[in-house]
Order: structure tokens, then sequence, then C-alpha cells
């Protein structure tokens, strides 16, 4: 090993350089160090020289280049005097490049090894930070498994134990103080292990909570109750069978994301719920759903059904199908059930018509169908003649309808035939996913225009009371549509679930309450089933597979967590009947 020498030159340029770093001219003093770190000389000052040059880029916000020099004299240079300043050199580099881990590894190393009372007061207060904030429950379990030294295993300890007792997982958080506990027994950090041991215990033998973040004033108030009802029968009859207690908090989002975020941080924060239920909107419950996730606890929306808001944490599920899923399912029945090959389409501009109609389009395109004509409409769809003129003229080119001469025979033969009176015969389906309130619009213009068709359409034509409307229901009637919802009143079990709910709750439940009181039954179900946190239920909502609820069947497990359930419908005189689960 080469001897170090005292070089008078060096110690000169060396405190130079400090003058210029003191100074904060921290280019001037990098060029100094770096000239130093680079002698042929293994001089006195080489290790002062590598640390302060890793500082000055580290003050230069050089983070990434600065860890090199912090590497040297770990690896080269452990015994030097230096050696400390460098993990922590290394650490808050490793920090400001948020690399929390590498960080803690370095800050950790300084707790056991280092004796230096400010830099172990700072060490043990940014890794405290970093361990309780930034890292998952895998990364402490490593650490936990890895970490040696009393000190830096406390903390370890400390950190994970909170964030299971922050997933409601006391039962656990106990164990793991427990086993510090047993491995290090009157340690310096007895009355905080103790502290949050009572803590653990307590949220151990406390019953399994839900928060639920509903509209229950503002515009969609009464889904908001209805879908609350649902929630509060499913728990009723939970506490009447003597399943595990199941408290819930409830909260009132007023239909607004900003209330939805401040309820969703305070049921993380202060009543540390093991799972959300949330809200109705899709936007808000893509929004609420990724802070849930952000704390490992899972949040089931009951009636989102936009694309992606699954997608938004590892811990967010649809109870719904999402609007990519229905367009693909019927177009595939559409094709495969009933031997639909040509179609023609008409969507609102919006996003629900978007995502509907692309789905739809390309599943029939994959599966060599044809759409001969797609047409949109703005606001309300009072007058779509320019939308169904344009379907008519592609159908005619499609088939090669001779218009034209078809109205001249006409004439020869001493009729007169209008345009519109050549019925269009070549498009098997017309594809409608329109909104409740604008199918009275759509049904019959359809059928003005002399469109012999299936109708095809969307969640919105499940509504019997609309469908069956004076001015709708001759034209609508054999429509077949996708829904997430069906009433099954010839089954036995539903009639039950019925009767029961009107009994306690003095109200028949409709789809609203259907959602909540699926949505809190998959709950139960999994409480009952032994998941007795956060993390147990995401485990046991992943897997969920078929299972039949009051709506009909869902299924999280290998579809992203969204719903991969959808009820094909049909509308026939008046009712709804089911075509398939």
């Amino acid at each position: 090993m080469r001897s170090v020498e005292y070089v008078q030159e060096s110690e000169d340029e060396f405190r130079e350089g400090l003058k210029d770093y003191v100074a904060r001219d921290y280019r001037a003093a990098f060029v100094t160090f770096e000239n130093l770190c680079n002698t042929a000389v293994l001089h006195h000052r080489r290790t002062g020289a590598l640390l302060m040059a890793g500082k000055s880029l580290y003050e230069l916000g050089r983070y990434q280049d600065a860890i090199p020099y912090f590497d040297k004299i770990t690896r080269r240079f452990p015994q030097s005097k230096y050696v400390d300043d460098a993990h922590y050199g290394r650490a808050i580099s490793f920090y400001r490049l948020s690399q929390s881990s590498q960080a803690v590894k370095d800050l950790l190393w300084i707790i056991d090894n280092s004796s230096e009372k400010k830099l172990l007061e700072k060490s043990r207060g940014l890794a405290e930070h970093l361990l309780e904030t930034d890292l998952s429950t895998n990364e402490l379990r490593e650490f936990l498994n890895n970490t040696q030294g009393v000190a830096a295993r406390a903390l370890v300890t400390i950190a994970f134990a909170r964030q299971e007792l922050n997933h409601g997982d006391g039962a656990s958080a106990l164990e793991i103080l427990q086993g510090f506990q047993q491995r290090y027994p009157n340690s310096s950090y007895d009355r905080r292990i103790a502290r949050l041991s009572r803590d653990a215990k307590k949220a151990a033998n406390t019953a399994f909570k839900v928060g639920v973040i509903l509209p229950l004033s503002g515009y969609f108030r009464e889904q908001g109750h209805g879908v609350l009802d649902g929630v509060k029968f499913a728990q009723a009859k939970n506490d009447g069978d003597g399943g595990e207690k199941i408290q819930l908090v409830v909260r009132d989002s007023e239909g607004s994301t900003i209330k939805a975020i401040r309820s969703t941080r305070e049921l993380l924060q202060r009543e540390k719920v093991s799972a959300i239920i949330g809200e109705l909107e899709s936007e808000i419950s893509a929004t609420i759903g990724a802070l849930a996730a952000d704390g490992g606890v899972p949040l089931i929306a009951p009636a989102a059904t936009e694309d992606g808001v699954a997608s938004v944490g590892s811990t967010v599920y649809q109870l719904n199908s999402d609007l990519e899923r229905k367009g693909r399912v019927l177009a595939e029945y559409a094709i495969k059930n009933l031997g639909l090959r040509t179609f023609a389409t008409l969507a609102p501009t919006d996003e629900y018509g978007q995502q509907m109609i692309a789905s739809f389009s390309s599943t029939v395109d994959e599966l060599g169908g044809r759409i001969i004509a797609q047409t949109w409409y703005e606001d309300t769809p009072e007058d779509l003649s320019r939308q169904f003129q344009m379907i008519r003229e592609a159908a005619f080119h499609y088939d090669s309808t001779d218009v034209k001469g078809l109205i001249e025979e006409a004439l020869k033969k001493g009729e007169e035939l209008r345009e519109k009176d050549i019925p269009v015969m070549s498009v098997d389906a017309f594809f409608m996913p329109v909104y409740a309130e604008d199918i009275k619009y759509v049904a019959p213009q359809l059928a003005s225009h002399n469109i012999r068709t299936q109708i095809l359409g969307g969640e919105y034509l499940d509504d019997v009371e609309v469908l069956s409307a004076q001015q709708v229901q001759r034209y609508i009637n054999g429509a077949i549509f996708v829904s997430d919802f069906f009433r099954r009143d010839d089954d036995q079990d539903f009639r039950e679930f019925r009767a029961n709910f009107r009994l306690r709750m003095k109200k028949t439940p409709e789809r609203w309450e259907v959602f909540g009181y699926d949505t809190f039954e998959i709950i139960i179900q999994a409480v009952n089933a032994g998941a007795r946190n956060a993390r147990e239920l995401n485990e046991y909502l992943l897997n969920i597979e078929g299972y039949l609820g009051q709506k009909g069947k869902v299924s999280f497990k290998n579809n992203r967590r969204v719903n991969g359930e959808v009820n094909i419908l049909q509308f026939l005189n008046g009712r709804i009947v089911r075509h398939q689960s």
C-alpha cells in the first residue's frame, strides 16, 4: 500500500479551496479540490480533497456527479477520518435524487458506526423521516432483515411498525415490536417501543374500519344516499348473522373533489381506515383512489365506469366494468352470438360517447365486421336529420342501392317514391350509446329515417320506465344493451334480499342501493374470511372471481382490478330480460 506523504504545497492549495468554499464560490472550490484529487503523489489532503470536491458538486446541485467522490473515500480509504462525512454526503445526494432507499443505507451506517454527535443527530432525523414517509413495506422488511446495529434496527422497527399500524394491522405491528424487544432487551429505545406497543395492542383489538365517501348533499345526493343505504343494510345483516365487527366512518363529499380529498386524508390519517368506499363520479373516485393507494388502503368505487380509474393505484377497484370493456363485450356478442356484421353508430361527442365508440369500433374491426357509418351529436339531439341522412347514404353506397333508379322506375309506373321511402336494410345493427334523456329523441328519428336494424346500446338504456314511455317503446322494443345491473326478479335469492331490504330500510332497493350492498358485502366476506388489515383485504380483492352479487357477477382477478363481468340485456315488450350473465 502506498504511504501517505505530507506535502506543503497540497496543504496550501487545500486551504485556498476551503476559502472559496466558505465564500460560496463552489465552482472555483471544485476546480481546486479536483486538482488535489488527481495528483500523482498520495498526499495527506487526498481524502479531504475528495470530500470537499463532492460537497462542492453537491452545493452546485450536481448530486449524481458528487456521489463518486464520496464513494472513493468509503471504498478506498475506509479508515479515513472523513468516512462518516462521506457516507452522509452520499446519503443527502441520494436523497436529492429521490433515491430514498440508497440514502437510508448510508444514514443507518452512520447511526451504527459514527461517534460524532452532530452528524448522528442529522442522520437520525433524516433517516426517521425517510423510513416513515418514503419507503415501501417491502423495503422496510428488507432493512429489518439486513440491519444489525441496535440503534439502526430500532429506527427501522419503529418505522415498520408505524406503517403497519397506519394500514390497520395492529397485530403485525405488535409482532415486529416484540421481536425487537426479545432480541434487544433494555435498549435505549425501550420507552418508544413500549408506547408504540400499547397503540398496536389497542389497534389489534379494534374493529375493522371502513371509510365511506359519498355525495350525501348536492346534485347527486339521492344516488349517494342510495349507495349508503345499501352499505348500511349489508352491515346490519352482517351484525345479525354474527359476523366480524366492522365499523363505518361516513363522510359527505357534497360532490366536491376538494372535499372528497380532505375526507380521504382524514380517513387515512386520523381514522386509520383499512378500506374506503367511494365516490360516485369516476373523476373523483380516481382522485381519492390515488391518495388511498399511496397509503396502501384499498378503495372500491361502487359506480365509476370511465376507463382508467383503477389504473391510478394498485389498491383501486371498480365494482362496475369500464367503458372499454362494455364496448368490447357488446361488439363481441353482436358478431359472435347474433351473427351481425355491419354497423352504424351514433353517440354524443363527450368522453363517454367517444370511449364507448372507440372500444366498440376497434372490436368490430378486429373480428372482421364493418362500421358503415359513424356519426356524432352535441347537446340535445332534437334534430338528427343530417346524421341519419349520412347513415342512409353510406348504407346505400355500401350495398350499391340505386336510389335514383328506384325513384325513376316508380315514376314510370305512376307511383310516387321518396328517397326516405326506400328502407335501409344493409345495416345489421345500430349502436347508440346515448343517455337516458336522449332516447326519446334518437329512437323515433331512427325509425322515421326508415333504417331497419337491430338497436344496440350502453347502460343508459337500462331504464325500463324510460324505455316503456309511449313515445319510445314501439321504436326501442327488442334493443340489446350492456349494463352493470340486472334486477333478478325471478330469482329467489334476490326476492328475499329485496323483501328484507324493504322491511328494514323502508324502501325498495334499486340500482344504487344494490351497488352499495354488493360493495360492502365483498368487504364483509373478506373480513369474515380472515382479512384483518388493508394489505390482507387487497390480497383478497385481487383474487375475486365469479362472485355473485345482487347486481350480477364480480371478477377482479386478471382484470386489472376492474370488474370483468358485464350483463347483456334486452328490452322486450315492456320488460328487461337477460341474454347472458
